[in-house]
């Protein structure tokens, strides 16, 4: 498999010569693969909408009602949205390019740019179905070219949908409890939604690394294992010291199982074991990877 191999390489090239920690090049390998597997599943999905459209066009000559597709321009909505994460995740990786060799570094911005091209594509099929349906276009922004996604690129904040958001709650301690409720309840959007908030609202409490945790497991309990891989990563990545680091790779490890990556899933495990030899996390890693062999 190829992205094993360019894995490999990688790892002894950079332990040779000293210029980054071989877990960084792989937890950048993880993201852009994970992207790459969540920008398929977003293709797959605008081809059932294209079918859906069609069908939605043969009845528009016959006088349907605007009301009849309403949930069209949602959909439409939500696929933009998404396509607007996935370049803030792609400008933030190019922003950290620099970090590594050469022939790393180049390897990687080409398997980007593919990915950014494709995205860039999605997006503007899907601003061309608004326009055809005649709805009022969503208010999102369009993905920036593979020019301006550079090493000094600006990395674009993602912000939640306010149409989400279920209700104003005052107060650190109210607003995260009031998101773990709802988490605890299957309401895994607006759970989202409100950790979210509780983040940029209290970037510095106690619990922001565990809201990040919750984020990334609402994704995997929906099954959504490419959003849940990088959620779980902004865990590792943002809180380092955190007691829920183990956990996030146990899941991340697990998220890989469930879309075929065996490899990956290996990796990442391996890993767990290496830097958390005696959690229960690890416990559990050995046992999933008795199942990956």
């Amino acid at each position: 498999m190829k992205t094993n191999c360019l894995i490999c390489i990688a790892i002894g090239f950079l332990l040779f010569y000293g210029c980054v920690e071989p877990q960084q090049f792989v937890a950048l390998e993880n993201r852009v693969a994970a992207m790459e597997m969540e920008k398929k599943k977003q293709v797959n999905a605008q081809t059932e909408k294209d079918k859906e459209f069609d069908s939605i066009r043969e009845k528009m000559k016959e006088g349907i009602k605007p009301e009849d597709y309403a949930d069209m321009k949602y959909d439409i909505k939500i696929l933009k949205e998404n396509n607007q994460r996935l370049q803030g995740s792609i400008e933030e990786i190019n922003h950290n390019l620099g970090n590594y060799s050469k022939k790393d570094r180049e390897d990687l911005e080409k398997r980007i740019e593919r990915l950014d091209n494709a995205i860039s594509q999605n997006y503007e099929k899907l601003v061309e179905l608004e326009k055809y349906l005649g709805l009022e276009p969503s208010r999102t922004t369009a993905p920036s070219s593979p020019e301006s996604t550079g090493k000094n690129a600006v990395v674009a904040e993602s912000k939640p949908a306010s149409s989400a958001e279920p209700g104003k709650v005052d107060g650190e301690q109210e607003l995260y409890t009031s998101a773990k409720n709802l988490f605890d309840q299957g309401d895994k959007a607006n759970a989202r939604a409100q950790f979210e908030e509780f983040i940029k609202k209290y970037p510095k409490s106690d619990n922001a690394d565990n809201a990040r945790f919750w984020i990334a497991d609402s994704y995997f309990s929906e099954k959504w294992f490419e959003k849940a891989i990088l959620e779980y990563q902004k865990v590792l990545e943002d809180y380092p010291k955190s007691n829920k680091t183990a956990a996030a790779k146990l899941k991340q490890g697990y998220a890989f199982a469930e879309l075929g990556e065996k490899a990956n899933a290996r990796l990442i495990l391996n890993e767990l074991l290496k830097k958390h030899p005696d959690s229960n996390e690890a416990k559990f890693a050995k046992e999933k990877l008795k199942s990956l062999q």
